[in-house]
């Protein structure tokens, strides 16, 4: 019965005592960088393009949020707006990295979402609730990253 028990004990301890050497060996999470510390200046060009795509999403993520709730300030065109912008930071990002991959698919993501866009602001300018001025700038924009698109996917053939 001593042996059962000294056993049980001495196992306690040895899986008590890995649990505490895995915990101590886990890696530290960073501390979250503020754009208010002086020393984000110091951070690589990498690591803040990665910032600005965090926050990007996080923007994409409430507005989302806001539409789910019925909130105006959750309107479709905001979503692609920001959704757009969301691909920008990624495309800048995999530039910067060289992820020919997810750059062609974050092109292609900007793309379908002004695509979307326009058709969302036709019916508006159909309907006499969006003015004209912002049928050009979402024909514009979505031009623009077409040209981007096709640009980048002639210099990625041609490497």
């Amino acid at each position: 019965m001593k042996k059962t028990i000294i056993c049980a004990v001495c196992i306690l301890c040895l899986c008590g005592g890995l649990f505490c050497v895995h915990l101590v060996a886990q890696p530290e999470k960073p501390a979250p960088v503020s754009l208010l510390d002086p020393k984000i200046s110091d951070q690589s060009e990498r690591e803040l393009l990665e910032l600005k795509v965090v926050s990007h999403r996080k923007l994409v993520d409430n507005i989302a949020a806001y539409a789910q709730a019925g909130d105006p300030r959750g309107r479709a065109s905001q979503l692609t707006e920001v959704h757009a912008g969301l691909y920008t930071a990624e495309i800048e990002l995999y530039r910067h990295t060289g992820e020919r991959d997810k750059l062609l698919a974050a092109m292609q993501s900007k793309v379908d979402v002004l695509r979307e866009k326009l058709r969302a602001v036709m019916v508006g300018y159909e309907l006499n609730t969006v003015p004209l001025d912002v049928v050009g700038t979402t024909e514009i924009q979505l031009l623009d990253a077409l040209l981007e698109q096709k640009r980048v996917r002639a210099a990625t053939n041609t490497q």
